[in-house]
């Protein structure tokens, strides 16, 4: 099913992993900069995949993206680039499989035979998170030399967005999001 995703996902104890917010700017550590290319990596994952606007924060990230399809509001579509798909007529019955693509540019090598496959069924929201927070998991936990340690919270926040007022103020939000740091309630130091 096709639609417009608002999602906030805050790291593991809500500890401040990714840099830090200096004058309302936010600038990204090593960790911060790999939690960023492996978000730009998913439209290589997934090929439907629209991805819009993105901020990462000191212990979490806001981020907007569209899956193309079924449900997809056309004027959503059309504020953000994405295709408008018409449901296709399915002879199938029963779920496909596909091995997951690799996340080029992550520390993740492209399979030997050079193609990353695809599977044969749209990508939800859940396939779309579920892997972000894996490839970051991997590769930050990679570089603070750790094993086994969870970086992600399990839980996160989403919202569908309905129409393309409500994406302008999600985009506003997220885009001004560093500026507005020292009254963040994900803030620790917050007042």
């Amino acid at each position: 099913m096709g639609g417009a995703y608002f999602i906030t996902i805050c790291t593991q104890g809500k500890k401040c992993l990714f840099g830090e917010v200096v004058d309302g700017e936010m600038r990204l550590n090593e960790a911060g900069r790999l939690v960023q290319q492996a978000w730009f990596a998913l439209a290589q994952r997934f090929n439907t995949l629209v991805l819009d606007a993105f901020q990462v924060m000191p212990n979490h990230l806001h981020a907007v993206f569209v899956l193309p399809g079924p449900g997809l509001e056309p004027a959503l579509a059309a504020a953000t680039g994405a295709p408008i798909i018409q449901p296709a007529a399915q002879n199938f019955v029963g779920a496909g499989f596909a091995l997951p693509k690799n996340a080029v540019g992550v520390g993740l090598a492209p399979p030997a035979s050079g193609k990353m496959g695809t599977a044969n069924r749209a990508p939800t929201m859940g396939d779309v998170v579920g892997a972000f927070k894996s490839i970051c998991t991997i590769e930050v936990n990679r570089i603070l030399s750790r094993t086994g340690t969870r970086l992600l919270q399990r839980n996160f926040y989403e919202h569908i967005i309905r129409d393309v007022e409500e994406l302008e103020s999600i985009r506003d939000y997220i885009i001004h999001n560093p500026q507005r740091w020292l009254e963040d309630p994900e803030n620790p130091d917050a007042t």
